[in-house]
């Protein structure tokens, strides 16, 4: 999974890294997992210590990307909020708007990590994932916890008033998303250009020809017998059969009378 952020124009710390968990003595930039996973209604595997100690957080973004598998060949998807319009979101003064865009607002867990050099205190984060819903399922099997409106984040968050085991049925699967398949120029982490994030529209590919196939292809294709042309054969009237076959019998019954009418021979006396 990799996640398109918006620009950290309202003061946000933008030195946040992947979670390296703070027992591990290492430093959050070395290995660090984006995502956390999910596997139970009250397990979240690999960032437990964060999670019963309320480190609890959202993480915004633009959207999220997921790779579709096609043969030997993997397509990018971005996955995103359906947008509204224009005057409904410039309405919207939250955090989740930005720019008139409604960003992803995903479930996170945050960590401190502090250098034993006395270096300053680094960040780091990670993103909840769980199974993907049937919207996206046919790109991935996974996708990021994400908090569907103000009144989940406020759960989310309010680790107060929600303990960590209550904040968990907020954590699964969403269908209110969308995607559209985008370049590959996001395979390379350096691009960071709105061809990112803009659709394209894919084209059908031909199913590849084995060697065999080929060559039975080109055989066809040079050696195939051409048509002789036949002989015409002209059609046959239905009138000409029936005025033969009526000419043949007064012929033939005109033979008949004039043989009637003749005196038979006589027979010879002895």
């Amino acid at each position: 999974m990799g996640l398109c952020h918006p620009e950290c124009s309202s003061g946000r710390d933008p030195k946040v890294w992947p979670m390296r968990i703070h027992f591990s003595g290492r430093s959050p930039t070395d290995n660090g997992t984006n995502s956390a996973v999910s596997s139970g209604p009250i397990e979240v595997t690999g960032a437990e210590g964060p999670f019963f100690k309320n480190q609890r957080c959202v993480v915004l973004a633009d959207g999220f990307y997921e790779w579709r598998r096609q043969g030997a060949e993997k397509q990018p998807y971005f996955i995103y909020f359906p947008q509204v319009k224009s005057e409904e979101s410039e309405a919207r003064k939250d955090d989740s708007y930005v720019g008139g865009r409604r960003l992803l607002t995903m479930a996170g867990l945050f960590d401190c990590w502090e250098p034993p050099e006395g270096e300053d205190t680094l960040y780091s984060y990670t993103v909840i994932t769980v199974d993907a819903s049937k919207s996206i399922n046919w790109i991935h099997d996974r996708m990021p916890a994400i908090l569907d409106g103000d009144e989940e984040i406020r759960k989310w968050l309010d680790f107060g008033e929600v303990p960590a085991k209550e904040a968990l049925k907020v954590i699964r699967p969403i269908e209110s998303i969308t995607c559209h398949p985008v370049s590959t120029v996001v395979n390379n982490a350096r691009n960071n250009t709105p061809e990112c994030v803009a659709p394209i529209i894919l084209q059908k590919k031909e199913p590849a020809l084995s060697a065999s196939s080929k060559k039975m292809l080109a055989w066809l294709q040079n050696k195939s017998p051409k048509k002789e042309p036949s002989e015409e054969v002209k059609p046959v009237k239905l009138s000409q059969v029936a005025l033969s076959h009526k000419k043949t019998s007064a012929e033939l019954m005109h033979q008949w009378l004039k043989k009637e009418g003749e005196p038979s021979p006589k027979k010879p006396r002895r």
